[in-house]
Formats: structure tokens, sequence, C-alpha cells
């Protein structure tokens, strides 16, 4: 049995329950740095649902202009220390390559995309030729591998058809990343202004 006046779990628990209540405070004050990532995500997200396809570099560059937003305010609210400065950082520079080179980042993006799926089809039917033809799973695995050949050999040799794909992704990815960011601004708002109740009260 412990001793019920060893304050050693005591302490630790306040320690830990200090730092997250300093933690959820320093959110709790930028919570406006959450709704302006929120607008600037939902206004991509609509931009991308109706833009032209030929026009992917330029929503590229939008994309990279919300990386560096995105990473500015991190390093506004938590500066270049930690891990969460380190991701404010990689952000930056992402940002920055796809806002500079748009069109080779999709390139490369849909090469090795392609070069991954035919790996894959190429194992898949490599796979396939070992089986015996009266396994029962011999026809999915020969199948998978001629769709993974098709497939990757289109994201080569016509990649505009994967624009159209990227160009919906980038839509509905940011259109989710911007409901995610709406919500937490209405959580570390409420939460910022409990914090002030709880100074106007000391």
């Amino acid at each position: 049995m412990s001793d019920p006046q060893s304050p050693h779990e005591e302490i630790l628990e306040d320690g830990t329950l200090d730092g997250r209540d300093a933690l959820g405070d320093q959110l709790a004050g930028l919570w406006w740095t959450f709704l302006l990532r929120g607008i600037f995500a939902g206004a991509l997200g609509i931009a991308a649902l109706f833009w032209p396809t030929g026009s992917i570099s330029l929503l590229l560059r939008l994309v990279g202009l919300l990386l560096i937003v995105d990473g500015g305010l991190t390093l506004l609210g938590f500066g270049r220390r930690g891990l969460i400065g380190g991701v404010g950082v990689g952000a930056l520079l992402i940002g920055l390559v796809l806002l500079l080179w748009p069109e080779g980042v999709a390139r490369l993006t849909f090469f090795l995309l392609g070069a991954w799926v035919l790996i894959i089809g190429v194992g898949s039917l490599m796979a396939w030729r070992q089986m015996s033809d009266q396994h029962p799973d011999a026809p999915s695995v020969r199948n998978s591998g001629v769709i993974a050949l098709l497939i990757g050999l289109v994201l080569i040799f016509w990649p505009g058809s994967g624009m159209v794909a990227l160009g919906w992704a980038i839509a509905f990815g940011a259109l989710a990343f911007s409901a995610v960011m709406f919500w937490l601004t209405a959580r570390f708002k409420r939460a910022h202004d409990r914090v002030a109740m709880r100074v106007v009260d000391r």
C-alpha cells in the first residue's frame, strides 16, 4: 500500500497536466490562424472544383501558396523549435518548390507513381506465372497485374489523364482540410474565451 501522504504521483500528474494546459492555452490563443487556414483551403478547394485542367500548374502554385501560408502561421505560433516547428519549415519548403516548379513536380509525381504501379503489375504477373493454373486466386492475380500495367503506362506516357484526377484530389482534399480547420477554429475559440474568463475572474 502506498503512503497517502506521498506527493510523488500527484506531482508528476500536476506537471503533466500543467504542460498540457499550457499547450492548450497556446493553441486557444492561435484560433485565428486556424480560421485563416480554413478560409484559404476552402477557396482553393472551390477553385479546384471548377478549374480548367489545362491550368493545373497554376492550381499547383496555389497549393504551394497555401502550404507557405500554413508553414508561416505554424512558425509564427510555435517558432522553429521542436516537431511542430519542423512541420512548419517542411510546409514552407514544399510550398516553395510547388510555387517555383509546379510542372516539374507534377510530371515527376506521375512518373514515379507510374513506375511504382508498373513494378506492382510486373510482380503480380510474375507471381501468377509461378502459380498453379488450378489455384483459385490465379485469375485475380493475373487480372490485377494487367490492370496495374495499364494504369502505370497511362500515368507515364499520358500524364494528362492523371491531371484531371489530381485536380479532383486537390479539390476534395482542400475542402476536407478546410472543414477540419473551421471545426478546430470553433473549438479553440471557445477554449480561448474560457481562458479569458479565467483571467478576468482572477
